[in-house]
């Protein structure tokens, strides 16, 4: 079947915010069998014997990292930086381990609930003055033009209301030779009818990669530029592939 009849990039308000709702429900619902019979002070204690991450929580944020090579091919250091749709996990705690910014931005709609979230990169970050909250949606992020060095963006856009306003907006606030970090699930026409109703409903924004070709193609010089098949994605269940978009702004 085609792919490009299953694109569906705008909802409006109403549908958006339900979207919302669900999300933040569903990372709530999260927390709480995390800590369930203790085992917040169990992984706590793993972690100071390095057995575990400090961090408690992963949303497929590992391999993310993975898919992109570790993100080795980001300077080591860097002035600005921000992670939009952050989630309440984040990707910049794997980032920064690989590219250490002057000054980090951390951006969410939902990030005042995320930050509440106990022994979470997020949460520490902000206890420590460590970053800078915003939870603006991403179509409307209050930033100058060309301000950030880095820009990370993973799995989003399934989230939000406009997807052409978000790309226009993430391309806008990166600077010319800044980075930009694309991620995205890519869906089509079979993986609609095999969607769960709660992932219609956390997730109204469908996307394939031709969809992305005018926000990238001669904007952005590729770093690495791939569509995983479905056999290598996270979710080969409701998923055809995901794009792995790395590059420079020109």
């Amino acid at each position: 079947m085609n792919a490009s009849n299953a694109v569906n990039d705008k909802v409006d308000q109403a549908q958006w915010q339900v979207a919302q709702t669900w999300e933040r429900e569903f990372w709530l619902r999260q927390q709480k069998n995390l800590a369930k019979l203790g085992k917040n002070h169990v992984w706590r204690l793993l972690s100071l014997f390095g057995v575990v991450e400090k961090y408690r929580g992963d949303d497929d944020n590992q391999w993310w990292s993975k898919c992109f090579d570790d993100y080795r091919f980001l300077p080591v250091q860097t002035e600005n930086v921000i992670e939009v749709g952050c989630g309440p996990y984040t990707n910049m705690r794997l980032v920064r381990k690989a590219c250490s910014p002057k000054h980090l931005f951390l951006s969410d709609p939902l990030i005042r609930t995320y930050v509440g979230f106990k022994m979470t990169f997020v949460h520490e970050m902000y206890s420590e003055a460590g970053c800078y909250l915003d939870d603006h949606p991403l179509e409307d992020l209050p930033y100058r033009n060309n301000f950030f060095d880095l820009a990370v963006m993973l799995n989003v856009l399934d989230h939000v209301q406009d997807a052409n306003a978000c790309m226009q907006s993430l391309a806008r606030i990166v600077k010319p030779g800044g980075f930009i970090i694309v991620g995205q699930d890519l869906t089509n026409e079979d993986d609609l009818r095999a969607h769960p109703d709660g992932m219609r409903t956390g997730h109204p924004i469908t996307l394939n990669e031709k969809w992305f070709g005018p926000h990238l193609d001669g904007k952005f010089e590729p770093i690495i530029n791939k569509v995983l098949p479905r056999a290598a994605g996270r979710t080969p269940q409701w998923h055809y592939g995901t794009l792995i978009f790395a590059g420079v702004k020109k």
